[in-house]
């Protein structure tokens, strides 16, 4: 009897979840309560024939031809009422989700400080509105989903430019295969290489107000650590899921394909295209209270220029159960080891190997506030016998995911008489808007 029942229960479960993927909430919640109304009228409608049946008033056949036909009537109204549904709520269903960004910050400084790409220009002892970011995510179809994120950045306090800081296709699933090997997802365009830690993570969600120096040095920037760095090339990256036979964790991988002569250390002598990157991600978790995460990530750029960066990093989030609302733990740092080879002028073949890290700490004390420490050490991308040395201390208020506040001071040691034995205060505000944002990751709420 029960080889027709369970099938057709299945499907009406299948068909309520499908249209769930596409529904606004409202008409999904009620389209719920339609369904467990009809499964109630159901579990009632079987009660009341195995009453019958154990009165012997209806045959076994009899009690299984009514509870075929009731199902089949409600299955059908179930698939026409879910159409329905579907079709009036799809165009909003594929809408993009819109966030937009708002990165404000402020410096006083002890002594003059210029802007790296232009030494003329100077950017001290003044307020910055450093970007304006859009931030626009959606599904496409049911294979893909699309990301553009479009900042206006300020160029140092001269202009403002619009940069397509990322904008990409993300493939979750293969068409042909109909599946996803090994959790495999497909990146296509422009995006953040998932070179490190810090790299990945856009300006407004940084625990800092800069850049770490190794970052920005080695890896990109136009005017300096205080404005937006990072290396975001155009290409394709395929990340996917490592088996891992310790328990409790994660190992993934990300190689990618992109266009070469864009990484800093690179020195605007590119090579052949094109060039490679790859991240190497293993996190375990302890008791839901203890996280580790460690990295390798490479990068590789061959032909009349050769370019290698080496990169590994570690991070730690301690968050107890008990405290959860209230204090956390949060310990990492990356390190780079980086060498460039190429002809000079005089068609003589040159080298540079620099090597750069830095270290963090932060401390959640209560609800809102978290209090960071960070040290920065690197040896110039344009001549490695050259160091720059930062310490800093930060305090974030961090309100809400919409609103967030921080406070920092920065003392610098460089090989750079023009950025030695600088002292900087820093303010910096983050405004939110639009769709709920991702909580960042040394926040704990």
């Amino acid at each position: 009897m029960w080889s027709k029942t369970i099938p057709l229960l299945f499907c009406m479960f299948l068909l309520a979840s499908a249209a769930g993927a596409q529904e606004s909430e409202p008409a999904r919640s009620k389209l719920v309560d339609d369904l467990r109304l009809e499964l109630a009228r159901l579990h009632h409608e079987i009660d009341s024939l195995k009453a019958l049946r154990s009165a012997d008033l209806v045959t076994q056949s009899d009690m299984l031809d009514r509870l075929e036909e009731n199902l089949e009537k409600r299955l059908t109204y179930l698939e026409t009422k879910i159409d329905a549904v579907s079709r009036a709520t799809a165009p909003v269903a594929f809408n993009p989700g819109m966030t937009a960004f708002i990165n404000f910050a402020a410096r006083g400084d002890s002594k003059k400080v210029y802007d790296q790409a232009d030494p003329s220009n100077e950017i001290s002892n003044r307020p910055f509105l450093r970007t304006v970011e859009m931030e626009l995510l959606g599904a496409v179809d049911p294979y893909a989903s699309a990301v553009a994120v479009i900042s206006l950045e300020n160029q140092a306090g001269k202009d403002f430019g619009v940069d397509a800081e990322e904008a990409y296709g993300l493939l979750k699933r293969i068409p042909i295969l109909e599946d996803a090997p090994l959790g495999m997802k497909v990146k296509i365009g422009k995006y953040r290489a998932p070179f490190g830690v810090s790299n990945k993570i856009h300006m407004h969600d940084l625990p800092w107000t800069t850049r770490p120096l190794a970052v920005a040095r080695y890896l990109g920037t136009d005017h300096g650590e205080f404005f937006e760095s990072g290396f975001n090339p155009t290409g394709m990256d395929i990340n996917f899921y490592v088996p891992d036979p310790i328990p409790q964790s994660t190992m993934e991988m990300n190689l990618d394909v992109v266009r070469a002569g864009e990484l800093t250390l690179s020195g605007g002598r590119g090579g052949a295209q094109p060039a490679y990157v790859g991240h190497l991600n293993f996190s375990r978790d302890w008791s839901n209270e203890h996280l580790l995460v460690l990295g390798l990530s490479a990068y590789e750029e061959h032909g009349s220029a050769t370019t290698r960066l080496y990169g590994a990093d570690v991070t730690y989030k301690w968050a107890p159960l008990e405290e959860r609302e209230s204090h956390s733990f949060v310990a990492g740092g990356e390190v780079f080891a980086g060498r460039h080879v190429f002809s000079d002028s005089a068609s003589a073949v040159s080298s540079n190997s620099p090597v750069g890290w830095y270290g963090y700490l932060q401390y959640q004390t209560s609800y809102w506030l978290y209090l960071g420490l960070r040290y920065d050490w690197v040896e110039e991308p344009s001549n490695d016998r050259l160091v720059t040395r930062s310490a800093g201390a930060y305090a974030s208020y961090y309100t809400t995911e919409f609103l967030r506040l921080r406070l920092g001071f920065e003392h610098r040691w460089s090989d750079l008489p023009v950025q030695n034995n600088v002292n900087t205060a820093l303010f910096e505000v983050n405004l939110v808007f639009g769709s709920h944002p991702t909580e960042p990751y040394w926040v704990n709420k």
